[in-house]
């Protein structure tokens, strides 16, 4: 199974604009959120390319201390459900957001549970901000060998993308 990877402010974007379009009256903000998801899919690159080897992405974040095998906590939804009246669909909504953006605490950089399935997990600035510090703390020589492999490259690149687009969803 491969894990797609969508920029932060794209998938706002999109996020906005599928709660328009499910309200039934279309979108009233300014800009419209169509053209705003548009807008900042066209800026250039907005997706990691479909990667099978998460695996090792993982391997190599926690040898490096960007990243933290961790415990998935499953009580975060409570008792929302899906569905319902505009006051149950927002709890919802806060719920999702819980459990997406969910971290261990104690814990920096990003959680590999985050990256090992397709829940539509939010990966914030600030965790990508402790695992790039993280990075840049392993001695020069190890850098050096690790990238080698121009997919850990690209996902350094995509890292420091994120950081400025808004953090990533993994989905």
């Amino acid at each position: 199974m491969g894990i797609d990877l969508e920029l932060g402010d794209v998938f706002a974007a999109r996020e906005d604009f599928e709660a328009c379009e499910e309200s039934g009256r279309g979108c009233v903000h300014d800009p419209n959120c169509g053209e705003e998801w548009k807008r900042l899919r066209d800026l250039g690159p907005y997706e990691f390319d479909r990667c099978r080897r998460f695996g090792r992405i993982n391997e190599i974040m926690a040898l490096t201390g960007m990243g933290y095998a961790a415990e998935i906590d499953q009580s975060l939804f409570g008792d929302a459900k899906p569905g319902g009246d505009a006051e149950a669909r927002q709890r919802w909504r806060e719920a999702s957001l819980r459990w997406r953006s969910q971290t261990a605490a104690g814990r920096t950089g990003i959680p590999a549970f985050k990256l090992m399935s397709n829940d539509r997990w939010l990966v914030s600035v600030r965790e990508i901000d402790e695992a790039l510090a993280a990075y840049a703390s392993v001695p020069a020589e190890q850098r050096t060998t690790l990238e080698t492999d121009p997919v850990w490259v690209r996902w350094l690149e995509w890292l420091a993308l994120a950081r400025e687009r808004g953090g990533f969803e993994a989905e």
